[in-house]
């Protein structure tokens, strides 16, 4: 009887493969469940310190954002000015809304009334037990620095019942002091009162858990704004929770502590994590499944070694068989096989090899034919691989020369769009700089410069070109006829435009440097050179008006209509900062009618003007002179208190003292006197002022002519 081989190797695998594989299983098993547990304890451990951390930084930012605003200049003064009510609002809503744990805010005055308030309600009486705990706090403190008291609140009514369903959280008080000089004992201006609900608190960490996971505050501290021992805990979970699920746990202390709180608090935090991490029942089973394991190899190895003998001696003739076959001598073989499988595979083989000849004499002939037929698909595909690139060479000009065309016409239209609103940007801010920005925008990629002539400097203004070669001589607009010109620089062009206005002056000349320039381009640029002629030309000519309107024109000075403004604008500073004084000279000019009468108005206006230049050199740079009219004259006097304006009337008595004359071409002269009169707002209020100065210089203006008797 011929053994089977297919049984006599399954058997084999059975017990070499099957049983050993299952032990290592076991054991990698028991590997497993270790890891297992380090992993969940290592994952407890860091969710914990992540829990702690974000607690700690998050209060740590609140207080730090707290000391910040109870700084602010601004805020303190708002206590006692009302027309900060608008920056105190914007104030505590910015302080809200950047710090995610605080959800309402209070600024009270010293008497604990309400000054301001955000996602509060008005007028409450939980202030009444907030303020006898601040009081008291501040009078017992002595940690130099910290200024700011946490207390719990329970079942209080501090914001909205939408925004603090459960009316449990912190509330933290900071007092405010108008000196922050540390050391001094001080009363406070007010305080600033910041509420911290439980839901802000378990909105800011549920983020940080996942399913099956929950941390648990608990707070075992009496509740000092509401006799009530013991608040109920705080549990933050992810999903809903399943209280019959084992889990693992870790307790942490956490105090609520930094350098900026005066008496810290304490939270128990318990961290909960699903998973049973007990004894695995399969580790004692796994001892006897490996007792028995090692048995089984034992047998294996001593079965392996008997059949070893058994197969491999009618295998290695059966090997010897096929690679006698394989070199094509078909010869029958006179080796014992043994094994049924054997003896059918050297008979498959004999038949394989007849029939092998007779397919490889088929092949030869086939072969043949199929190179016939690859040679005539070769010379096919390249023929179709040459028209192919011929088309696709097409395709991608016509694609190029599209493309080119449609992005012209995108760049010509956004320049047209750009050219369309450069004319309302030229209308106010300065040219230069509205002109240099627009220019950029249109052609990034190249270099430009200007200069305008209609200012003092004459100096360029350059965006990525060298400035030393645009004041080389072939560049000046003197040097060339034409309105435009180019002139070679590195490789590139130095496109040069003039800027004309009406009358054909130059008034500036703009500079691009860039590559050729394409037809459309030169026509878009020449369009805004254009625009930015004529809006140059209307800029001065508005100046110009500007500047006659509120200039005398005999004296160069200031007018009558100047004057106003100056004042008014003076008047308005000082009301909202009653430390900056000023003040105020009111001139008139003695002997002007008799001048006139005697000499004709050109001395007249000599008198005038000589009297002008006497003022302004007798008055510091900051001090303006105007002329009201006719023989008045008035003088303003920045950052001057009773003091300063003393001075520049002394100044003014010694000028007045000395012999000076307004003098005619013919030689004819007139002595220049003058009376004056003034006042300040540091004796007198802003509006007063203009009528003292002018009752005194009229006073003094009588005394000059029942002095010398000159009849006016």
């Amino acid at each position: 009887m011929k053994l089977r081989l297919k049984s006599s190797l399954a058997l084999l695998m059975l017990i070499i493969a099957v049983v050993p594989a299952a032990i290592v299983g076991g054991l990698l098993l028991k590997q497993q469940s270790d890891v297992e547990a380090n992993y969940r304890i290592g994952m407890l451990d860091r969710l914990s310190n992540t829990i702690k951390q974000e607690f700690d930084y998050r209060f740590s930012l609140l207080s730090t954002s707290l000391d910040v605003l109870s700084r602010d200049r601004l805020f303190v003064q708002a206590i006692d000015n009302f027309f900060l009510a608008g920056h105190v609002n914007s104030s505590l809503g910015t302080l809200v809304k950047n710090t995610p744990l605080i959800q309402a805010a209070y600024l009270v005055d010293d008497q604990w009334s309400e000054v301001e308030s955000f996602n509060g309600i008005p007028g409450l009486s939980s202030f009444l037990k907030l303020k006898d705990l601040l009081t008291y706090g501040l009078s017992t403190s002595n940690s130099e620095g910290r200024r700011q008291w946490v207390f719990y609140y329970n079942d209080e009514d501090l914001m909205q019942l939408k925004f603090n369903p459960t009316r449990r959280g912190i509330v933290i008080g900071v007092p405010i002091f108008q000196s922050m000089t540390n050391g001094l004992k001080r009363i406070p201006l007010g305080y600033l009162i910041v509420v911290v609900p439980i839901e802000n608190i378990i909105k800011v960490l549920r983020p940080y858990l996942k399913d099956g996971e929950r941390v648990v505050f608990q707070n075992h501290r009496l509740d000092l704004m509401h006799h009530e021992g013991n608040m109920s805990d705080i549990i933050i979970s992810q999903g809903k929770i399943d209280q019959n699920t084992p889990t693992i746990q870790k307790t942490i202390n956490i105090k609520l502590e930094n350098k900026y709180i005066s008496e810290p608090i304490q939270y128990t935090m318990k961290v909960y994590m699903d998973k049973y991490l007990g004894e695995n029942p399969y580790i004692n089973s796994l001892k006897y499944i490996s007792l028995f394991g090692v048995v089984i190899i034992l047998l294996s190895l001593f079965s392996a070694a008997l059949t070893y003998r058994w197969i491999a001696r009618p295998l290695g003739g059966l090997m010897d068989v096929v690679r006698s076959y394989s070199r094509g001598e078909y010869k029958y073989s006179n080796k014992q096989l043994r094994f049924a499988e054997f003896i059918m595979v050297e008979r498959l083989i004999r038949n394989m090899a007849t029939t092998i000849r007779a397919q490889m004499a088929d092949l030869a002939t086939t072969n043949k034919e199929l190179n016939a037929a690859y040679l005539e698909k070769e010379q096919a595909n390249l023929q179709l691989v040459n028209f192919n690139d011929e088309l696709e060479r097409k395709v991608e000009e016509k694609t190029l020369a599209l493309s080119s065309s449609l992005l012209r016409e995108e760049n010509r239209r956004s320049m047209l769009q750009s050219l369309l609103s450069f004319s309302h940007e030229l209308q106010s801010g300065d040219i230069i700089e509205t002109v240099m920005t627009q220019v950029v925008a249109l052609y990034p990629m190249a270099g430009w410069a200007m200069k305008s002539y209609t200012d003092n400097k004459e100096t360029w203004v350059c965006e990525n070109i060298d400035q030393s070669r645009l004041e080389e001589p072939d560049i000046q607009p003197e040097s060339h006829y034409s309105d435009y010109y180019c002139v070679p620089n590195n490789g590139k062009y130095l496109h040069c435009f003039k800027v004309k206005n009406s009358h054909n002056d130059i008034v500036g000349i703009i500079v691009m440097q860039y590559i050729c320039l394409e037809h459309d381009d030169f026509e878009v640029i020449s369009l805004f050179i254009r625009q930015l002629a004529t809006e140059l030309e209307g800029r001065l000519l508005n100046e110009e008006l500007a500047r006659i309107a509120i200039t005398d024109s005999l004296t160069g000075l200031a007018n009558r209509k100047a004057f106003d403004k100056d004042l008014e604008e003076h008047i308005q500073l000082f009301n909202r900062y009653p430390d900056r004084h000023f003040g105020l000279f009111m001139l008139d000019v003695n002997g002007l009618k008799r001048a006139n009468d005697h000499y004709g108005h050109s001395m007249g206006d000599a008198l005038l003007i000589e009297t002008s230049k006497l003022l302004v050199e007798t008055c510091r740079l900051t001090d303006k002179v105007y002329r009201l009219g006719g023989d008045e004259f008035a003088i303003i006097l920045e950052d001057a208190d009773c003091d300063s304006c003393d001075i520049l009337w002394r100044r003014l008595e010694t000028v007045r003292d000395q012999i000076n004359y307004a003098s005619l071409p013919n030689g004819k002269q007139v002595e220049i006197h003058f009376a004056v009169g003034y006042a300040s707002t540091d004796q007198y209020s802003a509006e007063q002022i203009c009528l003292v100065a002018d009752k005194a210089m009229y006073k003094d203006k009588r005394h000059f002519y029942e002095q010398t008797g000159i009849g006016r």
